[in-house]
């Protein structure tokens, strides 16, 4: 068994195995997923495969993306087309894949990971459900008596929207960036519902909405029909609205990251409902990173909040090792160190670590850690468009 990244000249043989896979047809990927498998985007070395005598037989993605929040970034390992081939199942080829993939990334340097599956299935390797957005549901009677008024929109071709789509896709303060080159031709939202109509794209001088679907909106939490609306000049409330009248449908659902209070502020005067919903599957491969990188928004949280003076180191157990960081406040001011250096020392689960810093319920938040709490969680979104 030898475990290796996919060669060029066997792509169709790879397409072929997360086809069968799958149960999708000949060239699926490549046209609902162009910015992964199309090949002026794709990148070989995303692909990690299991060759077992000599046939390609399982294979583990790991794409990595930029994370944005609020001017703060950090790169972050998405995991997607987890396959193998049916004959194959139970040999412990997954198993083999993720902790390598898990490896790469903490010998890369990616802190965080995120993916979308079953959490006990991926809670065995330190995944874990995560992140909170909302889900907005929006009818043409919360419309009218929100007085709000819709913006004229014209439905036009992706190749013509995608200059504009990505002038106001930058005022999303909480997302992925994007190559919107790899757009072209994009499909579909849900490439599992194979009968949905493609994407559409509407269009005005105030932003956009990308759109799937109309009419009754079934499966209000995970099935929006505003797949996604972006404007500079934060009038997304009139652009749903827009949409609604130009494609002439009685509801909407859009989903909205919890801490993009300016975008949802405008949203929630349209709603008739909203549900509070996590954002994916997590995993924290570098506690120190992660924290690292977001010391200045802890900061600027810390000193919202009051807080002064208060130290902790937290430690977050898997599998026997512990991975730890330092967190200071002195004077308002956040400082992240790598080393065990406080007296108050708090061990977690590296799941109940997750859901503590990137936002989850949790049972019980011992003493120690409140301070670090109150500054919590980092807000971290990952658009529809995004996903792996």
């Amino acid at each position: 068994m030898i475990i290796r990244n996919v060669r060029e000249e066997e792509w169709d043989d790879f397409m072929k195995l997360l086809e069968r896979s799958y149960g999708f047809s000949s060239g699926f990927f490549p046209r609902y997923y162009p910015y992964i498998y199309g090949a002026e985007c794709r990148d070989l070395s995303s692909f990690y495969v299991v060759e077992d005598n000599g046939k390609l037989v399982s294979h583990v993605g790991l794409f990595k993306m930029k994370a944005i929040s609020f001017g703060h970034s950090i790169i972050m390992g998405g995991i997607g087309g987890v396959a193998t081939l049916p004959e194959e199942r139970g040999k412990g080829y997954m198993t083999v894949l993720l902790n390598h993939v898990i490896n790469v990334m903490k010998r890369d340097g990616i802190p965080l990971s995120v993916l979308w599956g079953d959490r006990q299935r991926y809670g065995a390797f330190g995944w874990e459900v995560a992140g909170q957005k909302q889900a907005l549901y929006i009818t043409s009677r919360s419309l009218s008596r929100s007085g709000i008024r819709p913006i004229e929109l014209s439905s036009v071709e992706w190749d013509y929207a995608v200059p504009l789509m990505s002038k106001h896709y930058e005022s999303v303060p909480v997302r992925v960036e994007r190559r919107w080159e790899c757009y072209k031709d994009y499909r579909s939202l849900d490439p599992a519902s194979l009968g949905d109509p493609p994407l559409k794209v509407w269009v005005s001088e105030y932003g956009y909405v990308i759109s799937q679907g109309g009419g009754t909106v079934r499966g209000v939490l995970s099935k929006p029909n505003v797949v996604e609306v972006a404007s500079l000049s934060n009038h997304e409330a009139e652009l749903v609205g827009g949409f609604m009248k130009s494609a002439s449908v009685n509801e909407a659902v859009v989903h909205v990251n919890a801490f993009d209070e300016a975008r949802l502020g405008g949203l929630l005067k349209i709603a008739s409902y909203y549900v509070t919903l996590p954002e994916g599957v997590f995993r924290i491969n570098n506690v120190y990173a992660l924290l690292k990188s977001f010391e200045p928004l802890l900061s600027n949280r810390a000193q919202e909040l009051g807080l002064k003076d208060y130290e902790v180191t937290l430690g977050l157990i898997f599998n026997n090792e512990v991975d730890k960081a330092t967190v200071f406040i002195r004077g308002g001011s956040v400082y992240i160190s790598s080393s065990e250096e406080s007296r108050n020392y708090v061990e977690l689960g590296e799941r109940d670590g997750v859901r503590l810093i990137l936002g989850g319920p949790m049972s019980y938040v011992a003493k120690g850690l409140k301070p670090l709490a109150a500054l919590l969680p980092i807000p971290i979104h990952v658009p529809f468009l995004n996903y792996v």
